[in-house]
């Protein structure tokens, strides 16, 4: 395709250096109008006549289609391929019927009614329309389960000689009423998929088919085709089963059918066997002979007539006892509204079926429209097929989609349009009105065997498996986890199950990036991967980091350990240790113990060494504020030599950083405000950042994120790696960097103001004298000139002249090894890891320490305490427990845990997810579950049985989690879904402890709107009020948030937070005990606390089988929270926690605490602020709490007995403050990232009125969505040359930018993968102007046409060109056979020419013109690739080729090449030479091709052509000489700078 001996040609730039501020003004930025929401909404609906006529034939396609139907050469076709569709469409609608549990004449039904409107409302020209196998399956396992046979025995007479007589010990079945009740539950279920589907089409949400990628919809109808399969067995073997749906329903039918298979009724079965025998072989005949065939056999039909005449004659029913069809009877039944009471039960089923059905029926539909050049309008046909199911469902028919094999028919038959489906519907009813009674004697096992062997084709995508594995990995886990979930789960289950994990991949594809640091190759501008490649040099002082995929919640913590990992130091650390380092300077300068020099700093005395295991995180001097100190003293400080002072400062050998974001396709806020601290980080201790090839549309995200301020400025911005190192050397060169804390002792005492800095900005020690904001005069980008001269490089000759390392992929057994191979060193790391204890116990300071620990320890242990008494409340189980949370768990963490600041116990919204559970198994009102383990126990025993099995239950699972190192999934999680969550927690907690406050009886409520059942509660018993609990709560609440207010305003004065919470209560209980308030007024109070410990208890495996789905979101929920707290402390006092684990700390201490009856433990921010504000320096001050803790119950604990519950609910809502503030970051969220703000809103509403549990899973879902969402709407744009640079922008931003001539540059930012291919696919062909594969079949019947006229002498060749020899017009075919022959590449031989295809052709033939040859893809922002896209991707880029665009792809990373070659991906049309380095490299290398032309010309008149031996037939086109392709540069008296 290309010549690829061209690497010698020179790639030559001469420009300025930019910067991204500088170049947007010197090249002029548009500024993008941005428009509000109120304008966007009148646009959209605002309606004028031209719009109205356009949205009314698109909701009618039928008025668009119909008037130019034409009659004469389609409607033959349409009525020959009706009647053939129409008989299979009998078939198979008796034969789905069996799957859909219903009776037959219902299937004739399906394949009738919804035809009729689809004709009106469908945009598909070739799909049949009517029953799918998954669809009947997926209603029938519903029909099953809401009317089994089981609901419908009764007893049977027995005539005796006079009189009937009833036995009540013999059951039967009452069919007629089972009948009844399955085809209203499947009517019901089919209005309400139409519901859905209508509703979704309305919404305009029929994008969302596009998640359902190929391996899963493989996987699953896979999984499919299993369960109509094991349907069908027990049908063909005509043996009793039960009716099983469900978890492991094929399961529990398999050995149904293995128990009574001795009753196998051989004439159904050798009936069954022969068909699958005989439907096969000829539908083989079919396919092999599919050109040569005029029609396909109906090979169905003909068994089924031979079937049910054989039947009929033999009377297989009466001689054998074979199972027939029996009653089809004439006419249709009347129609019947849905049964609205049944909606609740089958809402998810419903909707799972409306997405199956719409993904199979529009998958098919765009498969038939692109081989027939039309287009179908997916959310059109969601409208249609929702319209066609209510209609249906009102009229007994089932849900509607299209099957494959009965559209094939339609097709190729030769159906031109839906004028066949409604030839099709009128044989079906001719069928139920006259000859359904011919039918009746058909055996069922013939229509069994038929639909099995219709599942051929689902079973062959098994085949596909093991290339998938060899393929792409990720790709094949979903096909094999949708495919198992679905057999093993269920249908509707199993699709949800391969959704999520579908999902899951995209954002752990993400979550987890390929980062690499680059190196320069010698002499160039290019920079690649260290690993990659022999000989590259690495700059000395700059690390260049490059991040290859969006950057967002789920994975900026990956991203900053990844950088963390590639400098080799750790920039908060460091900065810590040189602010450390610098107090001690200043203390021993002014002892005298050091003395500055100009030489540096000289030791005058022998000084000691501190304890380096656990430094002082705070200096008496930070304490005491600033002291006074020598201004006259000046001194250097050197960061890289050995300091004077017994401070260990790590070293840091880099002086710039420089990050490319080429691949960075798009911010989130928790991502901007993350890398906002990083950069701050390292500008800090004296290294410059600088942010490499950004995207203009992610600089204007940034900008929206509020990321620059003044001291992160756009000023770091740079169009390319190069451009940033350039200007780095010559700033350094320049002599204007320095170390921003090589700064004079002076300046450290001149500066009186503090440092700038929030503690929500950096959770770091600063030290008020000290400013390390340091300026620095920046050379100008603009004024120092960018030179390359290098070779012009495609990506195969950049690795023929540089040496690549080849990196041996490791296999999974190799991963297993490495992981399960144990070595000593191995061992004690991980015994250290398992126990930490063993760690830092033995270089404890205690003389240092231990006070300090013992005085935080009796502080938290108070409000540990109270707090446990409060949130035992929010359980609704005894306040004594909430004890226990404080005791039992702390013991284990101590042991096991990492962090040395949290303080383990109870916490509200945990303990109000598991009081959910307790009142849902043992409500106030009514019976408790039927638990074995309830019989015996009282109300408060059977909750504590319920609390602590939910409890033990966490801890498994937060233990499992911990031991499969999967702590990871707590990112999430972001920061955005924890506060919706969190704020929806608040007011559920809120809500909760009216009862208290207000001392009202109301009844606990769980599940969906147990809140708005609350609140009614507690206002119809609003006049009840105590007044005693409402005084005292409403005193309670001003005091303390009074005093808490003092504490945060004066924390820094204050030696120990005012105890408020303790204070009141001692008050409380001195003042209840005094005036008897719970004798004489009422009031609720704790009550008897034991004095002792109750003896321990095992958990209940029933309530473990109950509680499962409460207890996985109360374990993530846990551990979320603890770890956040964790890892703010561990950040702020410089030490690491270990994230897997604390699920292990945490899962055991959970464990041994539900043992002992104790509540879910995590840790409470408010409590853990005590324990670390209060002096705590490690654990022992949580082991000194719990003795607190300890001391309460078995010595005081009675002291508490007359403290009023109301109390302990209003100290519950005051510690809700900070929790329902989070509502104020709504509307910054709405300004900035409205994705967030949605997740933000949608889990607060969800966790709100649905419950916590669901609320969550609902906010995952959506963050979920969201990621994908992103990606899947990528901003696309075309890009164009800046003049007089290699720099290529989008041609929209910029107003000097030149668009080369016959060449199209695109870029996609994003990865491709499933959700997106089919929007890259539009966005490319929108942006070339055409589609290629219409072009393609254009040429190809233009070529076949003038073969044709050339042979009948039509047209003959002449001087001037190909003239028609007749003087009428020639028309063009509508022939549409043989359309796979006109996707394949232009056949030229026979034809003497090559024809010129954007000249005029002869005798009428009309092609689109192709104003483009070549196409550029920018892949430089592609992280990865599925299979679908892989997919997608090679049939683009062979639509071009065939059309002779050549493609270039450029920027593309070294592994998705790789993945491509292991792939297939290249063959004779797509070679690996379309890759080039730079869009740059490829511009060249086109104009080496295709010589720009300086003067337009304009081709026109007689038809192009040129002989195939390449002599010239007509005046063609002259190319001018090729111009120089050296940048012309900017006079300037700068020197030059090269590279």
């Amino acid at each position: 395709m290309m010549d690829e001996c061209f690497h010698e040609k020179d790639y030559l730039v001469s420009r300025r250096i930019y910067s991204n501020r500088v170049f947007d003004q010197v090249h002029e930025r548009r500024d993008q109008e941005i428009q509000s929401l109120r304008e966007q909404l009148s646009r959209t609906c605002g309606c004028t006549d031209k719009w109205a006529v356009q949205k009314i034939k698109g909701l009618l396609p039928i008025l668009d289609w119909l008037p130019k139907y034409p009659v004469k050469q389609w409607l033959p076709s349409d009525v020959v391929s009706g009647v053939t569709t129409g008989l299979v469409c009998c078939l198979q609608g008796v034969a789905y019927a069996l799957l859909a549990s219903v009776a037959p004449v219902y299937g004739l039904y399906s394949a009738f009614f919804p035809i009729l409107t689809y004709f009106v409302l469908g945009t598909s020209r070739h799909i049949s329309v009517g029953p799918f196998p998954v669809t009947c399956l997926m209603v029938g396992s519903v029909v099953l389960t809401l009317a089994p046979d089981e609901h419908f025995l009764r007893s049977v007479n027995i005539t005796a000689v006079n009189e009937t007589v009833t036995d009540e010990r013999l059951m039967e079945v009452d069919v007629e009423a089972r009948e009844a009740q399955r085809i209203m539950v499947a009517c019901t279920m089919t209005v309400l998929v139409g519901l859905f589907q209508v509703a979704m089409g309305l919404m305009q949400v029929g994008f969302l088919v596009r998640y359902l990628s190929d391996p899963l919809v493989g996987g699953f109808t896979t999984a499919a085709a299993f369960h109509v399969f094991i349907s069908q067995i027990k049908t063909i073997l005509s043996v009793p089963t039960h009716n099983h749906n469900g978890f492991f329903s094929i399961a529990y039918t398999l050995i149904d059918v293995g128990r009574n298979i001795n009753q196998t009724n051989i004439a159904d079965l050798i009936a069954g066997l022969l068909t699958i025998f005989i439907v096969m072989v000829v539908k083989e005949i079919n396919t092999k002979f599919q050109h040569k065939i005029p029609v396909p056999i109906p090979i169905e039909v003909i068994v089924t007539v031979i079937a049910s005449a054989i039947s009929h004659v033999m009377d297989l029913n009466s001689q054998y006892g074979a199972s027939i069809v029996h009653s089809l009877p004439r006419g249709f039944a009347p129609a019947q509204p849905p049964n609205i009471a049944l909606i609740g039960s089958i809402l998810g089923s419903s909707f799972s079926t409306a997405v199956v059905g719409y993904a199979v029926a529009v998958s098919v539909a765009k498969v038939y429209a692109a081989k027939h050049d039309y287009t179908v309008d997916g959310n059109q046909e969601l409208i249609a097929f929702g319209v066609s199911n209510i209609f249906g469902g009102c009229l007994s028919s089932f849900v509607a989609s299209t099957a494959l094999s009965r559209t094939a028919v339609q097709e190729s038959t030769g159906g031109k349009s839906q004028v066949a489906g409604i030839i099709s519907a009128l044989m079906v009813m001719i069928v139920i009105l006259a000859l359904g009674p011919f039918l009746q004697p058909l055996q069922k096992s013939v229509l069994a065997g038929i639909v099995i062997a219709n599942l051929k084709g689902m079973f062959m995508q098994i085949s596909e498996v093991p290339v998938l594995w060899r393929q792409n990995r990720t790709d094949c886990l979903i096909w094999i986890a949708t495919c198992l979930a679905s057999i093993a789960l269920g249908l509707d289950v199993g699709l949800l199950a391969g959704l999520v994990f579908e999902m899951g991949t995209v954002v752990v594809r993400t979550q987890f990036p390929s980062c690499a640091t680059l190196g320069n190759v010698p002499n160039t501008d290019i920079y690649k991967n260290m690993k990659d490649y022999k000989n590259i040099d690495e700059i000395p002082g700059i690390k260049i980091f490059k991040c290859k995929s969006p950057i967002y919640f789920a994975n900026i913590d990956y991203f900053k350990e990844k950088l963390r990992d590639e400098v080799g130091f750790d920039a908060v650390r460091v900065f810590k240790k040189r602010n450390k380092a610098l107090k001690k300077i200043h203390k021993l300068i002014k002892k005298g113990k050091l003395q500055a020099t100009e030489d540096g700093l000289v030791p005058v005395a022998s000084l000691g060494v501190e304890n380096k295991a656990f430094e002082n995180e705070q200096s008496p001097e930070l304490e005491e504020g600033a002291s006074q100190q020598d201004s006259e003293v000046k001194v250097q400080v050197d960061w890289t030599s050995e300091l004077p002072v017994g401070v260990s400062v790590p070293r840091v050998h880099i002086h710039s950083l420089v990050v490319d974001f080429s691949a960075v396709s798009f911010l989130d806020v928790v991502a901007a405000k993350s890398l906002k601290l990083v950069v701050k980080e390292f500008i800090r201790i004296g290294v410059s950042v600088y942010i490499a090839g950004c995207d203009g549309e992610l600089v204007r995200r940034m900008e929206a994120l509020s990321f620059f301020d003044e001291e992160v400025t756009r000023d770091l911005l740079f169009l390319s790696v190069h451009d940033a190192i350039l200007f780095i050397q010559l700033e350094t060169s320049s002599g204007n960097e320095q170390d921003s804390l090589a700064e004079k002792i002076s300046k450290l005492q001149d500066d009186k103001e503090p440092l700038p800095f929030t503690e929500d900005e950096d959770l770091i020690e600063t030290y008020d004298n000290q400013h390390l904001l340091y300026g620095r005069t920046m050379l100008r980008p603009s004024t120092q000139k960018y030179a390359v001269n290098r070779p012009l490089y495609s990506e195969d000759t950049f690795e023929d002249e540089h040496a690549k390392v080849y990196r041996k992929h490791k296999r999974l057994l190799d991963h297993f090894i490495q992981y399960f191979t144990c070595t000593s060193e191995r061992a004690k790391n991980a015994a250290i890891s398992l126990l930490p204890i063993i760690g830092w116990i033995r270089i404890y300071p205690i003389k240092e320490w231990l006070l300090n620990d013992i005085v935080s320890g009796v502080s938290t242990g108070l409000v540990a305490v109270l707090q446990g008494l409060a949130f035992s409340l929010l359980a609704s189980i005894s306040t004594w427990y909430g004890l226990y949370a404080a005791f039992f768990p702390v013991i284990i963490y101590f042991f096991l845990g990492t962090s040395r600041h949290i303080s383990v116990g109870s916490f509200p919204v945990l303990s109000l997810m598991v009081g959910a559970a307790v009142t849902r198994l043992v409500p106030d009102e009514g019976p408790p579950a039927n638990i074995t383990a309830f019989e015996g126990l009282t109300k408060d025993e059977q909750r504590i049985l319920v609390s602590a099995s939910l409890t033990v239950l966490v801890g498994l699972f937060q233990l499992g989690m911990g031991l499969l190192q999967v702590g990871f999934i707590v990112m999430y999680l972001s920061d955005t879904l924890i506060s919706g969550f969190t704020t929806a927690a608040a007011v559920h907690i809120l809500i909760s402890q009216l009862k208290f406050i207000l001392g009202l009886t109301v009844p606990g409520f769980s599940g969906p709107l147990a809140i708005i059942y609350t609140l009614e509660s507690v206002f119809t018993q609003i006049t009840s009020t105590n007044i005693h609990d409402l005084v005292t709560s409403i005193v309670v609440m001003v005091l303390v948030l009074g005093v808490k207010e003092i504490n945060d305003r004066f924390k820094s004065k204050l030696p120990v937070p005012i105890p408020i919470e303790v204070i009141v209560t001692i008050i409380a209980c001195g003042v209840s005990y005094a005036f008897k308030f719970s004798e004489n007024h009422g009031v609720d109070v704790v009550g008897k606390i034991p004095n002792t410990f109750e003896s321990p208890m095992a958990p209940d495996l029933q309530v473990f089988q109950m509680t499962a789905m409460e207890a996985f979101p109360i374990a993530i929920v846990g551990f979320a929270v603890a770890f956040a707290v964790a890892k703010v402390y561990s950040v702020k006092h410089d030490y690491v926690i270990d994230g897997n684990q604390e699920l292990i700390a945490f899962g055991a201490s959970n464990i041994f605490g539900g043992s002992f009856k104790s509540l879910a433990a995590s840790t409470a921010l408010s409590r853990s602020a005590v324990q670390e504000s209060t002096g705590g320096k490690t654990q022992i001050a949580g082991l000194i709490s719990a003795i607190i803790v300890l001391v309460v119950i078995l010595g005081i604990g009675f002291l508490l007995e007359p403290l009023p519950k109301s109390l302990l609910g209003a100290v519950v809502v005051v510690n809700l403050k900070g929790m329902l503030m989070q509502v104020v970051s709504v509307p910054y969220l709405w300004k900035k990232d409205r994705p967030d703000c949605i997740v933000w809103v949608g889990t607060c509403l969800a966790a709100i009125f649905l419950g916590l549990d669901i609320g969550l899973a609902i906010g995952l879902g959506l963050e979920l969505l969201t990621v994908v969402f992103r990606a899947q709407f990528p901003r696309c744009s075309v890009l164009a040359n800046i003049s007089g640079t290699d720099i290529y922008r989008d041609r929209k931003d910029y107003v000097n930018i030149y668009e080369p001539e016959g060449v199209k540059i695109f870029k996609i930012p994003s990865p491709i993968f499933f959700a997106n291919i089919d929007f890259f696919r539009d966005k490319l062909k929108d942006a070339v102007g055409f589609n290629p594969l219409r072009i393609l079949r254009k040429r190809n019947k233009a070529v076949k046409k003038i073969k044709k006229l050339i042979k009948k002498g039509e047209l003959t060749l002449t001087a001037n060109g190909l003239q028609a020899t007749c003087s009428m017009p020639i028309e063009e075919s509508e022939d549409e056979s043989n359309m796979e022959d006109l996707d394949k590449p232009t056949d030229y031989s026979d034809l003497p020419i090559q024809v010129n295809w954007n000249a005029e052709l002869p005798a009428n033939i009309q092609v689109p013109p192709v104003n483009i040859h070549s196409l550029v893809l920018d892949f430089s922002a592609v992280s990865f690739l599925d299979i679908s896209a892989l997919k997608g991707l090679q049939a683009a880029l062979k639509e071009f080729i065939r059309i002779d665009v050549d493609i270039y792809i450029v920027g593309c990373d070294s592994y998705i090449i790789e993945k491509l070659k292991s792939c297939k991906f290249f063959d004779d049309e797509i070679k690996t030479s379309i890759f080039f380095l730079t869009i740059h490299d490829a511009m060249l290398y086109i104009y080496e091709s295709h010589p720009p032309k300086t003067v337009s010309e304009k081709v026109s008149g007689s038809f192009q052509y040129q002989h195939i031996n390449g002599s010239s037939m007509s005046n063609g086109l002259t190319s001018q000489e090729m111009p120089n392709m050296k940048m012309e540069v900017e006079t300037d008296t700068k020197p030059e700078t090269r590279f």
